[in-house]
């Protein structure tokens, strides 16, 4: 059980802003773009380093308190849907890290949308091979995830 202590020490580690407890910023996070899966939570988390994701998850063992993970929230079957768990949404941990053209290497945050990855690999006369429907809005956390390729996988 969430309580107001446990919440607020969870906000310190990303800051009030990125700790979303009210029932209109946490909506858009507990519902599948079907609608077919909704969720429950009083709490979403957006780390905007893997700093903040360890000292999250460090205080969620210590508390026994459970968390879900959520990309772009593009998922058909639920499994980004909390029942109950702290919501940790990756959306800030957006930055494209390194290109290396030599190896073909890129090194993303989970929270780069497919999109973003690809122009990033495009610009560079490179391609980020996955395509699927939801690339605007899909990230490569959660492809990684789900092991979602799409057409060219």
């Amino acid at each position: 059980m969430l309580t107001p202590d446990l919440i607020e020490k969870f906000s310190a580690i990303v800051g009030a802003k990125h700790a979303l407890t009210s029932e209109a910023d946490i909506a858009p996070h507990l519902l599948e773009p079907r609608g077919k899966f909704s969720g429950h939570s009083a709490l979403v988390l957006q780390p905007g380093s893997t700093k903040e994701v360890s000292a999250i998850l460090k205080l969620a063992n210590e508390t026994g308190t459970a968390i879900v993970p959520q990309g772009g929230n593009t998922g058909l079957v639920g499994g980004q849907m909390p029942a109950g768990e702290i919501v940790l949404s990756l959306s800030r941990m957006n930055r494209v890290r390194h290109l290396d053209t030599a190896d073909n290497c890129i090194t993303l945050e989970a929270g780069v949308t497919l999109h973003n990855a690809q122009q990033a690999a495009g610009a560079e006369g490179l391609i980020f091979p996955l395509w699927i429907a939801s690339q605007g809005t899909c990230q490569v956390g959660g492809n990684l995830a789900t092991n979602a390729g799409g057409i060219n996988m």
